[in-house]
């Protein structure tokens, strides 16, 4: 592949355009209610919304967290990983295909913490900025129509704000023909 295709590895756009999704400063969603669109930062959005859909995502839930972690991953991991070791005593193959499932559940475990503390974290900063939490997302081509008619002071109209707004890509471009 030449580095003059689009797309292609080392491609100044495509590099541009991903460190500008990495380094995105804001996130876009809709409360569980409304139309009004939200700004949140990597801080605020916590776990954040569901993708896609349109439907909101109990895993994306602070309280469904906690309880799948520990009434569920919790004492399945705790099980196995008993009943792995007592079998293991008697040298049994099952003992380890037990220990195995043991941290397995354990990895949901680990995941689940992470869950509840992003979240929690995520609940604080919103508290202090006064915003909802978002139960949708919002594409950035939505965003990007929304924050046009409804400025704010923090969010500029450029790619570094709505990197994948094909909209503002396109006015870019046409911006850039005309001159």
């Amino acid at each position: 592949m030449t580095p003059d295709k689009v797309g292609a590895m080392g491609d100044k756009n495509t590099d541009e355009h991903y460190q500008r999704v990495i380094n995105r400063p804001y996130y876009y969603g809709y409360a569980k209610t409304g139309t009004t669109i939200y700004a949140y930062t990597k801080e605020e959005w916590g776990i954040g919304a569901s993708s896609g859909g349109g439907d909101h995502n109990l895993i994306r839930s602070f309280y469904f967290s906690i309880l799948l972690t520990v009434l569920i991953a919790l004492p399945a991991s705790l099980f196995a990983l008993a009943f792995g070791v007592i079998l293991l005593f008697n040298l049994s193959i099952m003992g380890l295909v037990m220990v195995f499932f043991g941290l397995l559940f354990g990895l949901a475990v680990l995941q689940g913490y992470f869950n509840v503390t992003e979240e929690w974290q995520g609940r604080n900063a919103r508290k202090r900025s006064g915003l909802p939490k978002p139960w949708w997302t919002a594409d950035d081509d939505r965003a990007y129509g929304w924050f046009r008619e409804h400025p704010d002071p923090r969010i500029q109209m450029t790619l570094d704000y709505f990197p994948y707004s094909v909209t503002l890509r396109k006015e870019n471009e046409e911006q850039a023909t005309q001159r």
